[in-house]
């Protein structure tokens, strides 16, 4: 049976130890050229504000984690009926804050959906993450596993999500966790 083509960002899943991943609030600028949605990942600015990951590849050693919370610049959840934002994520050039899971290197798992096939060889091997925007109706992610590499990368495949009908191959669902990160920029993952 075919995987489901459904990407929904880096949700957080827990860490090595089965602990719960931290997550801290972090404010986000009105100069964001990009919308900020649930489950995206999101990096560090020079002016001590957040923005989302928009281009894979780019800056990951810049990266705090992934959006598990969406607030207006008062602090009321997007969508609410008291928020100045209607919207279920943070458009563009709109301040507010972020709740972010942290991108713990080696430490923290998130499961996300790969953009390309995945056999079980690539468990193990690094990857960069895909960009997509998120989807406005569900103010959902939809950045992905990026194609796997022989090399270092941003993201160290652990396994796939151990759940009926996902399967090696086209959209599987991965657990991965970060080889490098704004916590731990100078960490890479595992050359294979």
């Amino acid at each position: 049976m075919a995987n489901r083509d459904n990407p929904s960002g880096f949700q957080p899943v827990a860490m090595l130890d089965g602990s719960e991943i931290p997550v801290r609030r972090f404010p986000v600028d009105g100069d964001t050229a990009v919308a900020i949605y649930k489950y995206d990942l999101v990096i560090a600015e020079a002016d001590g504000h957040v923005i989302a990951q928009n281009t894979g590849g780019a800056n990951e050693n810049a990266c705090l984690g992934s959006v598990v919370g969406l607030y207006d610049s008062n602090g009321v959840p997007v969508g609410a009926p008291n928020s100045l934002v209607s919207e279920k994520y943070l458009p563009a050039s709109t301040a507010g804050f972020v709740d972010v899971a942290l991108a713990l290197p080696h430490q923290a798992i998130f499961k996300a959906q790969a953009n390309a096939s995945v056999l079980e060889t690539a468990r193990f091997a690094g990857a960069p993450h895909a960009v997509t925007a998120g989807v406005a109706a569900t103010g959902i992610s939809r950045h992905e596993v990026g194609t796997v590499t022989t090399g270092q990368e941003f993201l160290i495949i652990i396994d796939k999500e151990d759940v009926p009908g996902n399967d090696w191959g086209t959209d599987v669902d991965l657990l991965v966790t970060f080889g490098q990160s704004f916590w731990s920029p100078t960490v890479v993952g595992v050359a294979i």
